[in-house]
């Protein structure tokens, strides 16, 4: 079975413009992102069973993400509007079985986390959800075959947030990560400048070491060090603006049907 990490992301935020490449300690944010990710997959990746593919749309300004072919990744250019569509289509191209969704937002998703899905995929899950990890560090994945039925009647809708709507919850198979932090006051996604300065100052905190630190030791450094106020004033903004886009396509999904 070859697996495909997809890490959805494009360049064209109103809030936050050209965010997956800002820089911090001289590489574009998305880079720790990758080499996280790299680091779990070595093995894998050499074999030739795991890509790790970033899924963006087809608008010239998205193609600033070639640069990062260098890491030894993909970049696939798909559908604009629909992120599930987007993924059946760089699936079919790269010839995947079973992916494993992962926000380019979310600079710190868990490694961890993603291998558990990884390992799920083996055990003949077609789709599943981690859950228990701070926002932003949980990941989800679902075979091709499954994400195509799943597609049927939906090919033509507006899919960008929340799109996990149109996949049949009877399927799921939840892995809760065992993490002994929490609180609604973490919160790590790239969506606010305040976003990208928490991040900023987790990876100067801990330098080179983030690629191969545990999901623990980085949220210890963002407790320890009170790094999670510099971005808690938009937390709520966040959580506002994702329910009206939300509304928003259910909306015109509705008055299309």
């Amino acid at each position: 079975m070859r697996i495909g990490i997809f890490i959805t992301a494009r360049l064209g935020s109103t809030r936050l413009a050209k965010k997956h490449l800002l820089m911090v300690k001289g590489k574009p944010i998305i880079f720790y992102l990758i080499e996280r990710i790299k680091t779990e997959f070595e093995k894998e990746i050499n074999n030739g069973d795991v890509s790790i593919v970033i899924t963006t749309s087809e608008e010239n300004e998205n193609r600033e993400f070639e640069n990062l072919r260098c890491l030894g990744i993909d970049v696939f250019y798909g559908c604009k509007n629909n992120i599930p569509l987007r993924h059946y289509q760089a699936a079919i191209e790269h010839k995947i079985d079973a992916i494993i969704s992962v926000d380019g937002d979310d600079i710190l998703c868990s490694p961890k986390a993603i291998r558990e899905v990884y390992k799920a995929f083996s055990n003949g899950s077609k789709y599943i959800k981690t859950f228990n990890l701070p926002f932003g560090m949980n990941c989800s994945g679902y075979t091709t075959q499954f994400l195509s039925l799943s597609l049927e009647g939906h090919f033509n809708d507006i899919l960008e947030t929340g799109w996990g709507r149109i996949f049949d919850e009877k399927e799921l198979v939840n892995i809760s990560i065992p993490f002994e932090f929490q609180g609604d006051f973490l919160r790590l996604t790239l969506d606010y400048e305040e976003d990208f300065h928490f991040f900023k100052a987790i990876i100067e905190k801990c330098n080179e070491d983030i690629i191969a630190m545990s999901d623990e030791e980085i949220i210890k450094t963002v407790i320890e060090n009170e790094l999670f106020k510099i971005n808690e004033i938009v937390t709520r903004q966040y959580w506002e603006n994702f329910r009206r886009v939300q509304n928003q396509e259910m909306a015109s999904q509705i008055k299309e049907n």
